[in-house]
C-alpha cells in the first residue's frame, strides 16, 4: 500500500479522493482481501500523511459503495471486491472523478429524462426508438453493447428536453461515460445476460418517455444509471 499522498494543492476534498482511491486500490488487487480488517482510522491517517476527518470521508464513501463495513468494538472490515478493470481502464487519480461523475449524472440526466418525457417531441423520441432498437438488435444476438450506441442514448435523451443546457451537460461527461463503458464491456464477458439487462434498463426509461410518463422516466434513468454505476465499480 502506498505511503503519504502527494499533497498538490490543499483541499481537503482532494485529500479525501486519494485516500478513497488508495484504499479502493488495494481492496481491487487483493492487499486488503474480502474478510480483511482495516487499519484503525488514526493508523491509516498517519499511513497516508493526512488528518482523521480526510480519512472518516473516505471511509464514509467506501461504505455508500458497499466495499467496507464498521461495526462498534469490531472495526472496519472488507465486504466486497471492486472488479480490477477499474484500475486498468481508468487514468491514474481519476476513480473518484468517475465516481462524481455517476453521481452527477444521476440528478442531471434523471431529471432530462422527465423533461424529454414531458415535451414529447415525436421526432425526438423515435431518435431514441432508433438507438434502443440497436441495443435491442445486440442484446438478441448476444453482442456486447457498443459505447457509441449507449452514448448516444444519453445524448439523444437530453437532446429530447429541448433544453440545451441539458445537451451540454450530457455530452461534457462522454469522456467518463467511455470509460464506464469500456470497464462494463470488459465486465460483461463473464456475465451472461449483461446485454439484455442493458437494453431492458433502456427500454424502461424509453416507454416512459413515449407514453409522458415523467415520473417514471426520471426513476427508471435514475435506477438505470445506479445499476451503471454498479456494474463498473462492483461487477453486480
Amino acid at each position: 500500500m502506498s505511503g503519504p499522498l502527494d499533497r498538490a494543492g490543499n483541499a481537503s476534498g482532494s485529500l479525501s479522493d486519494g485516500v478513497y482511491e488508495q484504499i479502493y486500490k488495494s481492496i481491487s488487487t487483493g492487499d486488503w482481501p474480502v474478510g480483511a480488517k482495516l487499519p484503525p482510522e488514526i493508523d491509516l491517517a498517519l499511513r497516508f500523511g493526512v488528518s482523521r476527518p480526510v480519512v472518516r470521508e473516505a471511509m464514509l464513501r467506501l461504505r455508500i459503495d458497499g466495499l467496507i463495513e464498521s461495526r462498534p468494538r469490531a472495526g472496519t472490515r472488507v465486504i466486497s471486491a471492486p472488479s480490477r478493470s477499474v484500475i486498468e481502464f481508468a487514468e491514474p487519480g481519476s476513480i473518484a472523478d468517475l465516481q462524481r461523475c455517476y453521481e452527477f449524472r444521476v440528478g442531471v440526466e434523471g431529471e432530462a429524462a422527465y423533461l424529454a418525457a414531458q415535451r414529447q417531441s415525436r421526432a425526438k423520441i423515435a431518435d431514441i426508438q432508433a438507438v434502443v432498437e440497436r441495443l435491442r438488435v445486440a442484446a438478441m444476438q448476444m453482442d456486447d453493447i457498443a459505447a457509441e450506441d449507449d452514448i448516444a442514448f444519453h445524448v439523444a435523451v437530453a437532446t429530447a428536453t429541448e433544453n440545451s443546457y441539458y445537451f451540454s451537460a450530457v455530452k461534457a461527461a462522454t469522456v467518463a461515460l467511455h470509460v464506464g463503458t469500456r470497464i462494463a464491456r470488459t465486465l460483461a464477458h463473464s456475465t451472461k445476460g449483461r446485454s439484455a439487462l442493458v437494453y431492458e434498463e433502456h427500454k424502461l426509461i424509453l416507454d416512459a418517455i413515449s407514453i409522458g410518463d415523467a415520473e417514471g422516466a426520471r426513476a427508471s434513468m435514475r435506477a438505470h444509471i445506479e445499476s451503471a454505476r454498479r456494474r463498473v465499480f462492483v461487477g453486480a
